[in-house]
Parts: C-alpha cells; structure tokens; sequence
C-alpha cells in the first residue's frame, strides 16, 4: 500500500493507524443500529357494521317512499288529465246536443212555411198561361227552401206502407177496396225527420 493511501485511510479514520471515529459518527450509527429494519403497518380502522347497516336501510327506506311519491304524483295527474277529458268530452256533447235542440226548434217553426207552399202549389191554377211563370216561379222558391232544410238533416217521413205509431199520427181511419187494413190510406200532413229522429210526425188516415 502506497504512502498516499495510507494517509487517505487515516483521514478517513480508516486503517490500523487511523483515529478514533468521530463521536457524532458513531451515535448516529448507533441510532441507526437501534432503529428496527421496518416500521410495522398501522392497524386498518375498525368498521361499525351496525351502523353501516342502518345506514343502507334508511336509505332504502327513503328511497322506497320517494317512488310511492313518484308513483302517487303520477297517479294524481293521470286521473286529472282523465277527468279533465272526460269533463271536456261532456261538455262538447252537451253543446252538440244544445246545438241540434236549437236547430230543431228553429226547423219546426219553419215546416208551416213549408206546409204553405206545398198547400198552394196543389192548388196551383193550371191550364192558364197568365200564372204558369208565377207558379213555376213559386216551386223555384219551395225547391231552394227545402233544400236548405235538407242539408240541416230534414227528411221526409215515408206515407206509402203500414201504419207505424213512431212514424204516423191516425187521424182517422176508412174502409178501403184498394189499401190492406192497417195501411196508410192518405196523408193529410207530412211529417219529417232531422238527423233520423222524429221532428214531426205524418198525419195520416189509415185504411181499416
């Protein structure tokens, strides 16, 4: 061993001549030989499964009564929407219904005007030119009327077959060689349906 490394060594406190080591040196070797090799791991903090148990149930505890919530809000509002549509179909019956109890009141006070016409034109003066335009003038008129009536619903009652009470109002009755018993012998009043129900009924004279 070289001179130099001798001296190094003893610098060092390193070799048969060197030193005594530092005190420092040696109390932190010793505290580091004193220290165990490793710290042990912490203990894992103990659980309360009581209490996390009781947790989970209030939880679905409320969970629970938040859907019966959802479920009764739910409820509510398709029963008002139902009675809201129900109310709203009730109520455009009752103004159809209104409508058509109008319209017939206003149709019966106009079948005399209809009655007029027809009563005058079956006694229509004929072979006279002189009143042939008025008369023709006059079906005209009777013809534009009814048809207004028609597209109302008017129709007239049918005084060619049997007596039908629903239909026809007897006036009288007579014997007849040419019309079965119990048929419509001749009509003395039309009668009229609107929208298929009877507005007025046909008089009529029933043979017997």
């Amino acid at each position: 061993m070289t001179e130099k490394h001798t001296e190094e060594m003893q610098s060092t406190g390193i070799g048969p001549n060197a030193e005594s080591a530092p005190t420092e040196l040696v109390e932190e070797v010793a505290s580091a030989l004193s220290e165990p090799a490793s710290e042990e791991a912490a203990p894992a903090p103990e659980v309360d499964v009581n209490a996390l148990l009781e947790t989970v149930a209030r939880l679905e505890a409320e969970l629970a009564e938040a859907r019966q919530q959802c479920a009764d809000i739910t409820e509510k509002s398709q029963r008002l929407a139902a009675e809201f549509q129900n109310s709203r179909r009730r109520q455009e019956r009752q103004l159809a219904e209104e409508m058509e109890r109008t319209s017939a009141h206003i149709i019966r006070r106009l079948l005399p005007v209809l009655d007029d016409f027809d009563l005058a034109l079956a006694h229509a003066p004929e072979g006279d030119e002189t009143w042939e335009a008025w008369v023709e003038g006059v079906r005209q008129i009777r013809r534009k009327f009814y048809a207004v009536l028609e597209e109302e619903g008017l129709a007239p009652i049918p005084t060619d077959g049997a007596f039908d009470p629903m239909l026809h109002e007897a006036i009288s009755s007579a014997p007849s060689e040419t019309v079965e018993s119990g048929h419509i012998l001749e009509t003395l009043r039309a009668g009229y349906t609107l929208k298929g129900r009877v507005l007025r009924p046909a008089l009529v004279r029933v043979a017997m």
